[in-house]
């Protein structure tokens, strides 16, 4: 891991990320045209996903399917297919597309990021000539683009309720990570650590559990958020529009 390919990896998938979203920003207003992109990108990270086993059948005549083609096993697997769920609803709007956009957009960048820089298939082979390897780090490109291009498409906005969000995305995660190593369990398989619910994703590291990961998350991605928020005027700001909320509960109950 962290070899010269590796890295000319991060550096060249985030510079393409970058300036393919700043040409968006500038160069697409419509909203037609906005939620092209957003499918497209939706779609290229899911075919990318399953692209190996196509390429194993060809090239081998037979391909091995594994347990993230069938399961939502790791994070990224449920925020790749949130990003298609949030690119095709046909209604971009109301609560439900406000916390799943919120989620897909930090849970997106999140994941995506420790899914390149700590990639396990490449730590175990470090090559691009392997497909399975290179294939695994261009769909988390292009699901980090798509999840990025949530904020730029102004899809959703960066604020401190994002938080609330995150939280119940988190709790979708371990709702999900329950239901797939039960499944496994129940059929007598191996265990699959489905969200890391039944070990850290670092040996090194057992102390890390979802539990310190969640807290983590929400303590990092609220902070980020009010340090946002300092740009805005004072009564526009996370503490003051709770203060009014608060407010307006309390008359209510007069």
């Amino acid at each position: 891991m962290f070899n010269t390919v590796h890295i000319l990896y991060m550096v060249i998938s985030a510079a393409i990320t970058a300036g393919l979203l700043v040409l968006a920003a500038y160069k697409v207003h419509q909203q037609p045209a906005k939620d092209k992109i957003l499918k497209v990108a939706a779609v290229v990270t899911v075919i990318i996903h399953y692209s190996n086993l196509w390429v194993d059948y060809l090239t081998t005549g037979m391909a091995e399917v594994e347990n993230n083609h069938l399961f939502l096993v790791h994070p990224c697997n449920v925020m790749m297919w949130l990003l298609v769920l949030a690119a095709f609803l046909p209604k971009k709007e109301g609560t439900f597309y406000e916390i799943l956009s919120e989620f897909v957009f930090w849970g997106g960048i999140v994941c995506g990021s420790i899914g390149i820089i700590f990639n396990t298939n490449f730590d175990s082979n470090p090559t691009l000539a392997d497909y399975d390897v290179l294939k695994g780090l261009v769909s988390h490109s292009t699901m980090i683009f798509g999840c990025i291009y949530m904020g730029v498409g102004k899809y959703m906005r960066v604020r401190v309720f994002n938080v609330l969000s995150g939280a119940i995305g988190m709790l979708f995660f371990l709702l999900d990570g329950a239901i797939v190593n039960g499944i496994f369990a129940l059929c007598g398989l191996e265990p699959v650590n489905s969200m890391y619910l039944q070990e850290s994703p670092f040996a090194s590291m057992p102390w890390l559990n979802p539990l310190v990961m969640g807290i983590a998350a929400v303590v990092l991605l609220f902070s980020v958020t009010a340090l946002y928020e300092l740009r805005l005027p004072k009564e526009e700001r996370w503490y003051s529009k709770l203060k009014i909320k608060v407010e307006e509960l309390g008359l209510k109950k007069r």
